[in-house]
């Protein structure tokens, strides 16, 4: 099963965009878009992760409810981290 940040990568290379181009239209940094399409959520601020995926994933038209499926089952919507003996 592919992850979320491949998705996202390869519906932006099929449609031709570079991540400067998204972050141009979407208002989001550069910085954030390659985060989700490395799968590093948790370098995006808590608050802004789950509404830039949506923001991201409506430009390249992919299907949101599946997305944010995936982004909800693995965690990347939690603030908890593994706690260490």
């Amino acid at each position: 099963m592919k992850n979320i940040g491949k998705i996202l990568r390869e519906q932006r290379v099929a449609i031709g965009l570079e991540i400067d181009d998204i972050a141009k239209k979407t208002r989001i940094s550069s910085r954030y878009l390659c985060a989700m399409e490395e799968g590093r959520f948790q370098s995006i601020p808590r608050v802004y992760g789950k509404g830039y995926l949506k923001i991201y994933a409506d430009l390249l038209h992919l299907e949101l409810k599946p997305i944010l499926a995936m982004y909800e089952k693995n965690g990347q919507d939690r603030t908890t981290s593994p706690q260490t003996a």
